[in-house]
């Protein structure tokens, strides 16, 4: 669904002190990927204009309906019901396999702060607007987004119109950057995310087509010990 995980390493910045302490400072990639084709909406109620077709219930109040995409009767037409979309996004990130460039210099990682995110739409063209994408971290055994195995709110992509690309600062939820700062000093220093949005469609408004690509970077800074 939202799906698919890069990775990137470059070292930035590399500063020593009398203490013997070393911070590096590098980036860390995810990229959110999104078909509309999954939403799997009934193909009846798709008008020959290529919209959501305005269908009426009837007395009995049916709807073209499934499990995966429910259709309600709501004024008697047939209207999609909002879909939250969530997965996982890509593969597990390790903090020590993404600093084994300088992982020589360090005695030991211990502590790592997110200083910003941002994201780039690469691609847009979808027919129907996004609703902000939520980006959530967790632990590694972590399998959805479910505050008891951990996973936390991370930051949030804002809205995008229709068929548009663009870039900005994604609004990071401090809470949540506290909370993975603490996971990684005290836990582990490997992590997963996730990522959710919903998507709400409307009879009359084009027919759900088209696929989304946003890339996300932060760009985190680990201190540690030098050997």
């Amino acid at each position: 669904m939202l799906c698919a995980m890069t990775r990137c390493f470059a070292c930035l910045l590399l500063l020593s002190a009398c203490d013997q302490t070393a911070t590096v400072t590098f980036p860390i990639g995810a990229e959110v990927d999104f078909s509309a084709d999954e939403l799997g909406l009934p193909m009846d109620l798709r008008a020959d204009d290529g919209t959501v077709r305005t269908l009426a219930c009837g007395p009995m109040g049916m709807c073209p309906s499934t499990s995966e995409a429910p259709v309600t009767c709501e004024g008697s037409v047939c209207n999609p019901a909002p879909q939250m979309v969530s997965t996982q996004v890509g593969d597990v990130i390790d903090v020590d396999e993404l600093a084994s460039d300088v992982e020589a210099l360090f005695g030991e990682i211990d502590s790592l702060e997110v200083l910003s995110v941002d994201y780039q739409v690469d691609r847009n063209t979808l027919t129907f607007p996004v609703e902000p994408i939520d980006i959530y971290w967790g632990p590694v055994s972590a399998v959805d987004i479910d505050e008891e195995m951990g996973v936390r709110l991370f930051g949030t992509v804002p809205a995008l119109p229709a068929g548009t690309a663009g870039n900005g600062a994604v609004a990071i939820d401090a809470a949540g950057s506290a909370a993975l700062t603490e996971f990684f000093e005290t836990t582990s220093h490997q992590f997963r995310f996730f990522a959710r949005t919903r998507v709400d469609l409307e009879p009359g408004e084009a027919w759900p087509e088209g696929t989304l690509s946003v890339a996300v970077r932060m760009s985190v800074r680990v201190s540690g010990s030098l050997l």
